[in-house]
């Protein structure tokens, strides 16, 4: 095997983690918003919240990686491809950064105008 294909391969794997372990960080947000009202998903939204809370910062971990093995591996075409691709990477960044911030907002705001925005915000998948 070349460098170039054992660097591919460290992606791919990383890509198939992240695809993996972020299938149940989306559903959790798909299963938050169908929950219910604000009374009636109470019990629901605990549970996801219990359930996912040690994993759901750590599956961007993968993303990150991949972004630097291929810097690692393949810097100028990483060069190429990242200016070109600026403004969605920047959106996907962007929406990444304001979901887990919603998730993790909505557990200390006691007001329900603002467990609702943060809870929606979590919900949206980027």
């Amino acid at each position: 095997m070349t460098t170039a294909e054992v660097v591919l391969a460290i992606a791919w794997l990383a890509v198939t983690a992240y695809a993996l372990f972020g299938g149940a960080d989306f559903g959790a947000g798909m299963w938050d918003l169908l929950a219910g009202g604000a009374r009636g998903g109470a019990a629901q939204r605990r549970l996801i919240e219990h359930v996912i809370g040690p994993v759901w910062e750590a599956n961007h971990v993968w993303v990150i990686f991949v972004v630097v093995v291929l810097w690692t591996g393949f810097p100028t075409t990483f060069a190429s491809v990242f200016s070109t691709m600026y403004l969605p990477l920047t959106a996907a960044a962007v929406g990444i950064i304001l979901r887990g911030s919603g998730f993790a907002f909505r557990k200390v705001v006691d007001e329900l105008p603002l467990r609702r925005l943060f809870g929606a915000t979590f919900a949206a998948h980027p």
